[in-house]
């Protein structure tokens, strides 16, 4: 193909917001997460992300919103009601697809 035509291949890279979101420190992290334990409060999540700041955290979990990988959730408590975040559809997809690399990364 001369470099002067346009380009006829389909681009097998996915949207470019995905990768930003994926290609955060912690997204990886927090979708895998949550793909093992389900439905987890902030506070959790902090605690197992060890070196997290919730000011990084907030903004992660508020992109995998946006990306909708994650959803914010309300769960009953001995105090009321609290908020918590679980997988949506698309976000167990990724999980099931991250969870070899996940694996591998463990093993190594």
């Amino acid at each position: 193909m001369s470099p002067t035509r346009a380009c006829d291949l389909v681009c097998p890279c996915p949207p470019a917001g995905l990768i930003d979101v994926v290609g955060k420190k912690w997204a990886v992290c927090i979708v895998s997460l949550l793909g093992r334990y389900g439905t987890v409060r902030f506070g959790p999540i902090q605690r197992c992300l060890y070196g997290v700041s919730p000011a990084t955290l907030t903004g992660t979990l508020r992109a995998l919103e946006r990306a909708r990988l994650v959803r914010r959730v309300t769960v009953p408590s001995g105090r009321g009601p609290v908020r918590a975040y679980a997988l949506t559809a698309r976000g167990a997809g990724l999980d099931e697809r991250l969870r070899p690399l996940v694996d591998w990364l463990q093993a190594s």
